[in-house]
């Protein structure tokens, strides 16, 4: 028997028990007394008529349909399917089964971060150097990459607003409007004195392992590009130009160096050839920039689905949790994390930190639970970054102009032979769902079948009024004529 229908009777259960209660009352009231003169004679409703409880019929009743519609929908293919309406689910499919989740995974990857590091955490990028500036020289200056996925150069927001298929590439190119910048540590450089770098910038990425891409991602995730090159130093989101197509730096280490060291030339310092290499151990802080909060930094990535920021959180949360910031500590470490706080992990098993790996599994239960996180405040960036229907983020351009519009909050997942959403639709009252569907169709199908569902959600109760599930009663005299 599937969940929907275990709903069901647990909410018959309630009509009967406050119907129940109904009865108590009325058997105690005096209904004896003769209506004043002039006084309407009420309707009177059976003590055991469900329109004592309404709401609670319609819901049952839109249970049924929304499980029927989404069995229907759903057909023989491989899809789990939760919806919640506030006091358990009302309908389900293979929830606890396994899928490829593609995008919804970055909420798990979100989830673990803000509990590893704490919402209010900043990443701090710092300029170093084997010794305090002397006469303004330093003789070289390491810049050590901490995982920033946003920092980023002065002209790259307006650059990534100008590409006209910034929606479609907003997860390669990161969201324009959260960024670090570099400007700031280069204005920080110069105020320490600074005004000859003979040896260069060197950029430091030993943080995490240099592996950029993982082998068992598609070739196309590099040329497209979905990411850009993963390390723990990149500027730019590791991409080299926009227009007329992305391209993405081979070395994000060293193109960091040449960034800054351009900056600094801008401001009157000599600087020679950038590179890379290790900071040597006790080097001087020369300067230094904060991030965004990680609230900030999280929503912002949930809301593009940036793949380079999740893959960075990855690595963040191996290094804190198990000292090593490579994706497979990573990917372990999120699943432990989310379990720490409560989310249910059988049958999850992750490769990656951003849902680009076909080996990557979810269940819909799991989705679910890690939504529900979003109610606590240090995890309020889980809602925070959902896009809008219709106006923000991945859903800017999914159902412009429909009663879902504004309505419905969500992360999607999108791959070729998978699609997903999870989030809730608010028509006054909260729906949460989660699913995900994989097979064979490419993106295209997988984006119409996730719009039928979420209309399919939206619709609950869908259901007609309690007067017309339970007809209004006629007067007693009227009942008793023959």
């Amino acid at each position: 028997m599937t969940r929907g229908h275990d709903a069901l009777r647990r909410i018959i259960a309630v009509v009967l028990v406050l119907a129940a209660s109904g009865c108590v009352y009325l058997a105690f009231r005096d209904d004896s007394a003769p209506a004043a003169a002039g006084q309407t004679r009420r309707l009177a409703t059976p003590l055991w008529s469900p329109r004592r409880v309404p709401q609670p019929v319609v819901d049952a009743v839109g249970a049924q349909r929304l499980q029927s519609q989404i069995d229907a929908e759903a057909g023989t293919g491989q899809t789990c399917v939760v919806v919640n309406a506030g006091a358990g689910d009302i309908a389900s499919r293979n929830p606890s089964v396994p899928m490829t989740p593609a995008s919804t995974q970055k909420l798990l990857t979100s989830l673990a971060a803000l509990s590893t590091m704490g919402p209010d955490f900043k990443y701090e990028t710092k300029a170093v150097a084997a010794s305090e500036p002397g006469n303004g020289t330093v003789e070289r200056l390491w810049l050590v990459g901490a995982g920033d996925p946003l920092l980023s150069t002065p002209d790259y927001p307006g650059m990534v607003e100008s590409n006209p298929q910034r929606f479609r590439e907003e997860q390669a190119t990161g969201p324009s409007k959260s960024t670090t910048s570099l400007a700031t540590l280069a204005d920080a450089i110069v105020a320490a004195g600074v005004r000859n770098i003979p040896g260069g910038v060197q950029g430091d990425d030993s943080r995490y392992e240099a592996l950029r891409y993982l082998p068992s991602w598609s070739p196309t995730y590099r040329t497209d590009p979905e990411v850009g090159p993963v390390g723990a130093l990149t500027v730019n989101h590791g991409i080299g130009t926009v227009q007329p197509n992305l391209t993405p730096v081979d070395d994000p280490a060293v193109y960091a160096a040449t960034q800054l060291s351009d900056l600094l030339r801008a401001r009157g310092v000599s600087v020679g050839a950038p590179g890379r290499s290790t900071a040597p151990n006790g080097a001087k802080t020369i300067g230094s920039v904060q991030s965004a909060s990680l609230h900030d930094i999280v929503a912002a990535a949930i809301e593009s689905s940036d793949n380079l920021a999740m893959e960075m959180l990855a690595r963040e949360v191996g290094l804190r949790a198990a000292n090593q910031g490579t994706t497979a500590a990573g990917a372990k470490a999120i699943v432990d994390k989310v379990h720490a706080v409560g989310v249910p992990v059988d049958g999850v098993a992750l490769v990656d930190g951003s849902g680009l790996d076909y080996g990557n599994r979810v269940t819909c239960k799991t989705l679910m639970s890690v939504l529900a996180m979003g109610a606590r405040p240090e995890f309020k960036a889980l809602w925070d970054g959902l896009a809008v229907a219709g106006q923000t983020g991945t859903l800017a351009d999914e159902f412009g102009g429909s009663p879902l519009t504004g309505k419905l909050h969500g992360k999607t997942g999108s791959l070729d032979g998978v699609t997903g959403l999870a989030g809730f639709v608010d028509t006054g009252r909260l729906v949460v769902f989660s699913y995900i569907a994989n097979g064979g169709f490419g993106q295209g199908g997988g984006i119409a079948m996730r719009a039928r569902i979420a209309g399919i959600v939206g619709r609950f109760p869908d259901a007609p009024p309690a007067d017309q599930l339970v007809p209004l009663p006629g007067t007693p005299a009227a009942r008793a004529r023959p």
